[in-house]
């Protein structure tokens, strides 16, 4: 007489799951393990933090010191724990976050996303958000400033000082002066102390004598925004992101709005965020490494079985 056929209720059927010792069911049991927990911890995030991805990594040396390459950072919504403060609010009101003013931000620029960074996969994603210092708000209509630190991260400065572009240039680098600056001579030769650079506004030049120690410049360009939004600037780059930064397939970063704010950093986790800067092989690796204890454990039952059969051919 055949066995009569299991029964195939889903009760029945979650009961055989969770009780089969078939190597294939007990691989699939630890892998819908692992997506509970990952998945109970990204919902945890997500109810403290406010926003999503609330984990972000750093991938580049932009805000190097305060942030190097493979820092895990949490992030909040933006005005979690405090309504979000740019560089000149936080210089007013004496709020740092990261060894400066104003809040570290996390935005995707000019608001492009793709549904892997949308969902907080951002390995998967073309278009990784950038994580930059807010440093002012300007309102539509209103020119775009430009922050220059020529020291870039080896020096959080302690102002930023107004510059103007003069109407004289020197081996066709245009001169800006600090503000109420003299002594600029229209002959004015370089130096190699002069700090100079090029940029999509042009070639500029800030003579020596009118560098101040520790000090970062601001000016205005003569583009004009359409669009509020915030001015954002790595801590370790020579200048601000909108105006110079360009990315492929959005070109030049405009002024952040608030809708592109994914949040603001509230602290980083060294080293632990280079898991996620090669999470293809360590997925890989953690295939490897649960197919190798599954089948350790079933060469161990394996010989358990085994080794009281040969007691009893002993005992004979």
């Amino acid at each position: 007489m055949a066995d009569p056929a299991p029964p195939r209720d889903p009760k029945s059927l979650i009961s055989q799951f969770r009780s089969s010792d078939h190597w294939a069911v007990s691989l699939a049991r630890d892998l819908l393990w692992v997506v509970a927990v990952v998945g109970s911890i990204a919902l945890f995030l997500y109810l403290v933090c406010g926003t999503w991805p609330a984990v972000v990594t750093i991938e580049s040396g932009s805000m190097i010191p305060n942030m190097n390459i493979g820092d895990l950072v949490v992030v909040v919504e933006k005005d979690r724990f405090g309504e979000l403060q740019t560089w000149d609010d936080g210089k007013t009101s004496g709020y740092k976050k990261f060894n400066d003013y104003g809040d570290v931000i996390i935005y995707r620029p000019n608001g492009v996303t793709d549904m892997w960074a949308s969902i907080g996969i951002l390995p998967l994603s073309k278009q990784h958000p950038i994580i930059h210092r807010a440093m002012m708000w300007v309102d539509a209509g209103e020119p775009v400033p430009s922050y220059i630190n020529i020291y870039r991260g080896a020096v959080t400065p302690t102002g930023y000082l107004p510059v103007t572009v003069s109407s004289e240039t020197v081996d066709g680098y245009r001169i800006l002066t600090v503000t109420g600056a003299t002594g600029i001579l229209p002959n004015y030769t370089l130096t190699t102390r002069d700090a100079t650079w090029d940029s999509p506004y042009g070639s500029f030049v800030l003579p020596a004598d009118t560098l101040v120690k520790n000090a970062g410049y601001v000016r205005e360009t003569e583009t004009v925004t359409a669009h509020g939004g915030y001015i954002t600037k790595g801590d370790n780059n020579y200048f601000s992101d909108q105006g110079y930064l360009t990315l492929d397939n959005i070109g030049t970063v405009e002024p952040v709005e608030k809708d592109w704010v994914i949040g603001k950093a509230l602290f980083t986790v060294p080293y632990v965020g280079l898991l996620p800067l090669h999470i293809g092989p360590v997925i890989v690796i953690v295939i490897i490494i649960m197919v190798l204890h599954e089948l350790y454990l079933r060469r161990k039952d394996e010989a358990a079985m085994v080794r009281p059969q040969k007691k009893g051919k002993k005992q004979r």
